[in-house]
């Protein structure tokens, strides 16, 4: 939390984190990991990372995409272990365990929704797969999560092939409650995400639409 929180106050950030010969390469190995909480760590500071779209572009080529999306498909087993602790049968581990897999869901999906701001990863996050288990983060009950899922959410959902996957995952209905949300971030990142989905729609069923007009931009009309 201390380095994420210096390297996003330091203005020279960016060229600090390159400085280190091999740093990055290190940090996205780091995503094997088994440790939730290394994992947890992992996924913020490649968060932080991110924000300088020059490092972007260097765990880019380090496979960050794959790698992401390949802890996204596997939140499922944690999410098990967060329920089914093996050998663990008290409370209170139980409870600290589930923590510890919502504070890695927080960080993963805002890890994947800042990577999703450099060349076509929004693309190749849904070619490998990231997308639909995203979808289940949303049933968190922690507002951190919810908020940087809809954040990775509304990212990808300006592909229109995972426009089609989110629609298929039935994405919809949940957020459409989120828009109710008092969160003003969770608000506006589920509305624009069903918006994209929703233009999408028009534009298969008027292939005569060139763009979208103002309305259709400002009204969601199901």
């Amino acid at each position: 939390d201390f380095t994420c929180s210096s390297l996003e106050k330091t203005k020279e950030a960016g060229e600090m984190v390159r400085s280190f010969v091999g740093g990055l390469e290190l940090v996205i190995n780091l995503l094997k990991s088994d440790s939730i909480e290394v994992l947890s760590n992992v996924c913020a500071l490649i968060g932080c990372i991110a924000l300088d779209e020059e490092n972007l572009a260097v765990i880019t080529d380090h496979n960050v995409v794959s790698m992401l999306s390949e802890l996204a498909n596997t939140m499922s087993y944690y999410d098990y272990l967060s329920y089914y602790p093996l050998g663990h049968t008290e409370r209170k581990k139980r409870v600290a365990l589930k923590t510890n897999v919502d504070g890695l869901r927080l960080h993963l999906a805002e890890a994947i929704a800042r990577c999703c701001a450099y060349s076509k990863n929004r693309e190749s996050f849904g070619e490998f797969g990231a997308v639909a288990p995203l979808v289940n983060f949303l049933t968190s009950t922690v507002d951190g999560v919810r908020q940087s899922t809809c954040r990775a959410l509304y990212q990808l959902s300006r592909d229109p092939n995972n426009c089609i996957t989110l629609h298929k995952q039935g994405v919809v209905q949940p957020l459409l409650k989120l828009m109710g949300s008092k969160d003003e971030a969770i608000q506006e990142n589920a509305a624009c995400c069903i918006r994209n989905i929703r233009l999408l729609a028009l534009a298969n069923e008027r292939p005569d639409m060139v763009k979208p007009t103002t309305k259709e931009r400002d009204i969601l009309q199901f």
